[in-house]
């Protein structure tokens, strides 16, 4: 007998292969957002020390061109936060949807492979009941056999 063959292999695999793109999406787009998050701690981080700078400066006392310095420099430092924290709602967004699509490759590969595993099960039990005729069949033919050689 045969061994089962599943005629949409190709396609199978091709569904495979786009839903391990899609897995790799998914993984850079949350490593992204991760990025992204660390980015605005370390901002943070940043504008809380620079801060305390200024303020230790600032009780010793310094010229109002240095202050306009480090004033300015943590405005841009604030700045640069606000703008990661929108680039953080843009990756989050980018997220989901590469989180819908692999949804979506992965209910097709799963949906095939179901198919497959059916088509096989059918084919298993047409070969069983295949085997168990022939099976049936040699049995008769013993059986007539032996009787025959008891008439003889």
């Amino acid at each position: 007998m045969k061994s089962f063959q599943f005629k949409l292999q190709p396609l199978l695999n091709y569904r495979q292969y786009l839903e391990k793109i899609a897995q790799q999406n998914t993984a850079k787009a949350h490593m992204n957002v991760k990025n992204c998050e660390k980015q605005i701690k370390d901002l943070k981080q940043t504008w809380e020390l620079s801060a305390d700078q200024i303020d230790n400066i600032v009780t010793k006392g310094v010229n109002a061109s240095i202050f306009r310095q480090y004033h300015d420099y943590l405005d841009s430092v604030q700045n640069s936060i606000k703008d990661e924290k929108l680039r953080k709602i843009q990756l989050n967004k980018l997220l989901r949807e590469r989180l819908l699509k692999l949804k979506k490759k992965s209910v097709d590969k799963k949906a095939m492979e179901l198919y497959k595993e059916k088509l096989k099960l059918k084919y298993n039990q047409e070969i069983i009941k295949i085997e168990q005729k022939e099976l049936d069949e040699i049995v008769s033919l013993k059986t007539a056999r032996t009787i025959s050689n008891e008439t003889i």
